[in-house]
C-alpha cells in the first residue's frame, strides 16, 4: 500500500488589508488634510456646496455710515489722501484673501466710518456658508466675574461675540465697559460679517446685529 499523500491545510481566511491601504479610508484620510491644511472654510464648502463666484458690491453707506474713504475726503481729501489709498488697498488685498480663503467665491471687504472718523467698522461678505461663532469657555463664577470675558448673544439669525471688561460676581456687566467685537449671519449661499475696528459707537450688541441686518438684506438680493 502506499502512503497517503500528506494533507495540506485549509486555506485560512484572507489577510486583511492594513487599514490605510483601503482606498475608502486613504480618501477619507486625504480629505480631512486637506480640511486642515486648506482651511475650515474648504471643509464646509466641499460638504455643503461649491462657492459662487458671482461680484458682491459693499452699499455706499451702512447704519448711518459712509464708506471709510467717503468719509475722510469729506473732512479733507487732500491731506487724508494717503489714508484713502491706505485703506482702498486694504480693503482690496482683504477682499482677494476672503474669496481665495472660500475656494474662489465672490467677496468684498469695505471698512466704514463716520464723520468724525470715531466709529469704524469692517464689512465682509462672501457668496458662502460659514461655521457659526465661537466664545472661549471661562468658569466665571469660580473666578468671581460678572460674565466670561467674551459672551456669545444671539437675535435672531445673527449672532455677536462681546467683550466684558471684569466686573465682580453680584453685579451686571457694565454696558458701558462692554463692546461687540463681531457680528455673523449665515446662511447656505451667503456669509455676511461686521467687524468692530473700535470701540467707539460699537458697544450695543442689538444695535450692531441691526447694521449687519441691514448689510445681509442689501447684498441678499
Amino acid at each position: 500500500m502506499t502512503a497517503d499523500p500528506p494533507l495540506e491545510p485549509a486555506p485560512g481566511p484572507p489577510a486583511r488589508r492594513p487599514l490605510l491601504a483601503r482606498p475608502a479610508v486613504t480618501g477619507l484620510a486625504g480629505f480631512v488634510a486637506g480640511a486642515v491644511l486648506v482651511g475650515v472654510p474648504w471643509l464646509v464648502l466641499t460638504l455643503l456646496a461649491g462657492p459662487s463666484g458671482g461680484p458682491l458690491t459693499a452699499p455706499p453707506t451702512l447704519g448711518g455710515l459712509s464708506r471709510a474713504q467717503d468719509a475722510i475726503a469729506k473732512l479733507d481729501k487732500a491731506k487724508g489722501q494717503a489714508t484713502i489709498d491706505r485703506i482702498g488697498k486694504s480693503d482690496k488685498e482683504d477682499t482677494a484673501r476672503v474669496s481665495a480663503a472660500y475656494g474662489g467665491a465672490g467677496a468684498v471687504v469695505q471698512q466704514y466710518q463716520d464723520d468724525r472718523l470715531r466709529r469704524s467698522v469692517r464689512l465682509l461678505a462672501v457668496r458662502a456658508p460659514s461655521p457659526g461663532l465661537i466664545a472661549p469657555y471661562q468658569d466665571a463664577e469660580a473666578l468671581g466675574l460678572a460674565a466670561p470675558g467674551t459672551e456669545l448673544v444671539r437675535f435672531g439669525d445673527v449672532q455677536c461675540l462681546v467683550h466684558h471688561d471684569p466686573e465682580n460676581a453680584g453685579s451686571a456687566p457694565d454696558p458701558e465697559r462692554s463692546s461687540v467685537r463681531v457680528c455673523q449671519h449665515t446662511g447656505p449661499d451667503l456669509t455676511v460679517t461686521l467687524q468692530s475696528i473700535s470701540s467707539e459707537g460699537n458697544r450695543d450688541p442689538r444695535e450692531f446685529a441691526g447694521i449687519l441686518e441691514e448689510a445681509w438684506t442689501i447684498l441678499s438680493r
